[in-house]
């Protein structure tokens, strides 16, 4: 497990990451090219989401840990 700042950095990046492919997910229409394109960025959207949720509690509980 890295340090604070390390897994802010690392937090901050995945939730950027969450937020550029809901961007893309929103922009692909509902053709069958679409919607297939739709399926695999949505899978991607999901697991950033969770990658940012995971870092989201280690960096609650670094900060619990602090106080």
């Amino acid at each position: 497990m890295g340090n604070k700042l390390d897994i802010q950095h690392e937090y901050e990046e995945a939730e950027k990451k969450a937020s550029e492919l809901k961007d893309v997910c929103e922009k692909i229409n509902n053709s069958a090219r679409g919607r297939h394109l739709l399926e695999e960025y949505e899978k991607k959207h999901k697991e950033a989401e969770a990658e940012k949720e995971q870092l989201g509690i280690i960096l609650d509980a670094i900060q619990a840990a602090e106080d």
